[in-house]
């Protein structure tokens, strides 16, 4: 699969079912159990690796540290007293793994406190583990805890948990920060969406490649800018191919991490007794999205053909048309067809300032001893197909050409 997005489901439903069925995702976290829909789930995607969580209200996960061993194994119990806790898909259990808390506190919580939550989470794993499921550990809100954290206070969790669990949004963009950060301070971004990598460096330099990385909530919402806690439906600025483009950027970044094994939109069947979640919905045009992104993974191309020799050939044939820069560089691009995102990059700022959508790398092109930089890009409304290029080394001047153009039809 060309993406590692996944679902956070918030309700069930034959819509909710329907998108399940469409994209097939790696991994789906819910938070309604219900038995006999994640059965039928199980029917058409029997791999899905199947997250649960029960919410906890705010008072419960306040008093976990009055005796944290205790109230993880009590949680635990809880969790396996459950039908879906009981219940088994051809010999299997139904779901794959359970939360524990949800967001716990923040980073500027006591070291105590982080202290506390360890043994809480250690206790409640190894419940849940002897009971043949995988714990998801840690899920703190998007912008809380570093590898520091990780390391200093939560030992006893990095020793008994597998899947290591992070929120991450950003607003407008979902690259809004990580890009202020590097022009600004030159600290490297990641420290909203990305995250993950800043605290994983820590964790992976003391515990190699023990822990698999679950992204168990991301989208965008306001809330990081201190507005209200909306998604991107709310904000009627920010539009669907808006959000679709921060979806890709964040998307070609998990793709380069093999410890990364899912990242949960937020949310793929909001809860209609949250009506604020509705703005964070993805019901709809990004799973359409989604879906026409799977059907563009390159195949793997035909076998050649053997030439035959013409029996009959022509004594005068005409010569062979000289292949212009247009169709060298278009060829090129439909051979090397396939999405990647970066907006900081110089041809990028170009294609999404025209409204397309780069689906290819960059790549390079020789022609009349000249060495280009190209990039294919398409409009996802009309279809059009363009190949933004440069001369090497000459960024300021960018210039595109689509079919049916020629070259004396660049525009900068």
């Amino acid at each position: 699969m060309n993406h590692k997005y996944g679902f956070h489901v918030n309700r069930t439903g034959d819509d909710v079912l329907e998108a399940i069925k469409r994209i097939k995702p790696a991994v789906i976290k819910a938070l309604d159990s219900n038995v006999g829909f994640w059965t039928r789930v199980r029917a058409v995607h029997p791999d899905v690796f199947l997250i649960g969580r029960i919410v906890a209200d705010l008072a419960e996960q306040e008093r976990f540290a009055d005796n944290p061993k205790e109230n993880g194994r009590a949680f635990a119990d809880r969790i396996l007293r459950q039908e879906a806790a009981k219940t088994t898909f051809q010999n299997k259990p139904l779901f794959d793994a359970w939360e524990s808390y949800n967001e716990v506190f923040p980073e500027s919580a006591s070291p105590d406190r982080k202290r506390s939550y360890d043994e809480f989470q250690v206790a409640f794993g190894e419940k849940i583990k002897a009971a043949g499921f995988e714990p998801i550990a840690m899920n703190f809100a998007t912008g809380n805890m570093l590898g520091k954290d990780f390391l200093d206070y939560f030992p006893g969790t990095l020793e008994t948990h597998t899947y290591l669990g992070f929120h991450e949004y950003d607003w407008p963009t979902m690259w809004r920060l990580h890009k202020e950060n590097i022009e600004q301070k030159n600290e490297g971004g990641t420290w909203l969406t990305l995250r993950y990598r800043r605290v994983m460096a820590d964790v992976r330099r003391v515990y190699g490649n023990r822990h698999r990385v679950l992204i168990s909530e991301c989208g965008m919402t306001q809330g990081v800018v201190g507005r209200d806690d909306l998604g991107w439906r709310a904000d009627p600025k920010v539009s669907e191919d808006d959000y679709w483009q921060s979806l890709m950027w964040y998307n070609d970044h998990l793709m380069q991490d093999d410890f990364v094994d899912g990242a949960l939109l937020y949310v793929v069947g909001a809860s209609g007794g949250w009506p604020k979640w509705e703005s964070f919905e993805h019901l709809g045009g990004i799973i359409d999205r989604l879906a026409a992104l799977q059907a563009q993974q390159p195949l793997a191309p035909p076998p050649k053909p053997v030439p035959v020799p013409d029996p009959d050939p022509d004594p005068d044939p005409d010569p062979a048309p000289t292949a212009t820069l247009a169709q060298a560089l278009l060829a090129e691009a439909d051979r090397r067809q396939v999405l990647q995102f970066n907006p900081d990059a110089a041809l990028q700022k170009h294609v999404f300032a025209d409204g397309f959508v780069p689906n290819s790398p960059e790549f390079d092109l020789t022609f009349d001893g000249v060495k280009y930089i190209g990039q294919r890009a398409e409009n996802l409304r009309t279809g059009e197909v363009r190949v933004y290029h440069v001369r090497a080394g000459d960024w300021d001047a960018v210039a595109y050409e689509t079919r049916g153009r020629t070259g004396a039809d660049l525009v900068v």
